[in-house]
């Protein structure tokens, strides 16, 4: 499992790195065609510098007409392109500069050569001061917004492959490890089926001896009816292969039980059909037994549940065996129903003996039963109330 975080990190790491410099080289390489183009759709593709700075100059021309402007007055002109916020303006009279002045700062470098009057001169227009004619260049920033626009729609396109870049190697990698984990999910899937398997084989195989060691047992205690030492520690054998059986049986369900093969539940009936016939038989055997038994709570409605008559019968055989086993036989062995709107309830309760346990014990009937509820759609639980051991078999009612 280390292996694997370290490996998955590992690739992430490297997807990263490569997801940034791929990010980066797409970004540089956008720009510069970028900048390529719109610098020549701008300069030389298009009239826009002449459709913007047209209508600066003819305002301009107006307000040098109306005020008696010479080209010396330096003042007048600066506080009118002021008042227009012209970033850039240059006055020159036959090539020559006689002014030029920058009102902002040069934050986009593509757009700095409109503040250059070396390249504006192309685009200079003729405005006639009180003095003389001169070559004037207005620029009002009217550029800065493509550039600022191609460096938005640039960063964007560069984060968004990027991003795309990271999401198709994440999926790779995932469906890589889903692949391995579908392999090795294949493969515990056969390792569990074939454990099953043994499992179920080795109770089979060990049902035979034990069978014929029975066999043996009940014939020595024939043979040896008059000896009551004898026949005293024959008991203690049988109620010894009487455990190994019950814990061979107990195996047996929790391999059944835990299998991923599918059970099928029988046709729904009614609770007092599906249920009780087993309590009754639970009832017979613990009264033969010796326990006194309390079913003032027994009682029947007319609703159905869905089944499967081996795990049922199985669970209850389970259920009876441990009672038997770790049950006090001085104290009432309770059986009680009830019914709520959805579910179907089983209360069997039994007093704790204080030399036996079932706690202590290894648990697997109990874990069978509650494994072979949960395939007919149902659950089990206990609790330890009042001096008795409670086991509570909860199936859902069949509308």
């Amino acid at each position: 499992m280390r292996d694997d975080l370290k490996r998955v990190k590992k690739k992430l790491s490297l997807t990263f790195a490569i997801a940034i410099i791929w990010t980066c080289a797409v970004f540089g390489l956008l720009y510069y065609l970028g900048i390529d183009l719109l610098s020549y759709y701008i300069e030389a593709g298009s009239c826009m510098i002449y459709y913007n700075e047209k209508p600066y100059i003819d305002e301009f021309q107006q307000y040098v007409s109306d005020n008696d402007i010479s080209t010396t007055d330096v003042e007048q002109y600066d506080e009118w392109m002021s008042e227009h916020d012209v970033a850039f303006y240059s006055v020159q009279e036959m090539g020559k500069v006689i002014y030029n002045k920058s009102n902002v700062d040069k934050l986009i470098s593509p757009a700095k050569n409109m503040y250059d009057y070396r390249f504006t001169g192309s685009y200079e227009l003729p405005v006639q001061f009180s003095d003389i004619e001169a070559e004037v260049f207005i620029y009002t920033g009217f550029t800065e917004k493509y550039y600022i626009a191609l460096m938005i729609f640039d960063v964007g396109f560069s984060l968004m492959m990027g991003i795309v870049f990271v999401y198709l190697r994440i999926r790779k990698i995932i469906a890589g490890y889903q692949t391995e984990l579908e392999a090795s999910q294949e493969q515990e899937k056969k390792a569990r089926q074939e454990k099953d398997e043994l499992m179920r084989n080795m109770a089979h195989d060990l049902r035979t001896p034990l069978t014929g060691l029975m066999t043996h047992i009940d014939i020595m205690k024939l043979e040896n009816e008059v000896d009551e030492e004898n026949q005293k520690y024959l008991d203690i054998v049988t109620d010894k292969v009487m455990d190994i059986k019950t814990q061979m049986d107990n195996l047996l369900d929790f391999s059944m039980a835990s299998s991923e093969k599918n059970i099928e539940l029988d046709k729904p009936i009614e609770t007092e059909y599906a249920v009780g016939d087993y309590l009754s038989e639970m009832y017979a055997v613990l009264k033969e037994r010796g326990y006194s038994i309390d079913i003032n709570k027994l009682n029947w409605e007319k609703v159905k549940i869905a089944v499967n008559v081996g795990l049922i019968s199985r669970i209850f055989a389970n259920l009876t065996d441990n009672i038997c086993k770790y049950a006090d036989i001085d104290k009432p062995i309770v059986m009680e129903t009830c019914f709520t709107k959805n579910n179907f309830k089983v209360k069997i309760g039994n007093g704790i003996c204080d030399d036996k346990t079932l706690l202590e014990s290894t648990g697997i009937g109990l874990k069978s039963v509650d494994m072979m509820m949960l395939r007919m759609n149902g659950n089990m639980s206990y609790s330890r109330e009042h001096g008795k051991f409670w086991v509570k078999l909860e199936f859902p009612i069949v509308k």
